[in-house]
């Protein structure tokens, strides 16, 4: 994993160009690539796609058509509400609650065997309670990135 930090901070209410691309740094951390060649959601993120679950959003089926290059797909599992003994492995992305824009949107973080190992808005002094993972599975072993 490479930390890559975000370049825009902006919230849903803020115009396309200016929205935060948490998701993209967060990709391109753990893909360890330049942050113009990770998935952006951003233009995928429509007023259609509001309160959707998120393996119906478009953004979702639009990043498991960028990740099978990879050999991987995602799924989404929501935060479990009390702790469990589930031990996650590997390298995903967390959802949580957004401590920057404070407003009820939410922020990606990098996470390491369940434990946060990057943060990609470098102006965040904590991180929010656990909204979800996008954990990563493999769909074809001869492509797997290591």
């Amino acid at each position: 994993m490479k930390k890559v930090y975000q370049t825009r901070f902006g919230g849903i209410k803020d115009s396309v160009e200016e929205q935060g691309n948490c998701f993209q740094a967060a990709v391109a951390s753990i893909f360890e690539i330049p942050l113009e060649e990770a998935f952006d959601n951003i233009p995928f993120e429509t007023k259609e796609a509001v309160g959707k679950p998120v393996d119906e959003a478009p953004f979702f089926i639009e990043f498991n058509k960028w990740l099978s290059k990879y050999g991987i797909q995602t799924i989404f599992i929501q935060a479990f509400p009390q702790p469990r003994m589930t031990k996650i492995v590997g390298y995903n992305l967390l959802e949580v609650e957004s401590t920057f824009l404070k407003n009820g949107e939410t922020h990606i973080v990098v996470s390491h065997d369940g434990e946060v190992v990057h943060d990609p808005n470098s102006k965040a002094k904590r991180i929010g309670k656990t909204v979800g993972i996008f954990l990563f599975v493999p769909i074809n072993l001869d492509r797997v990135v290591q």
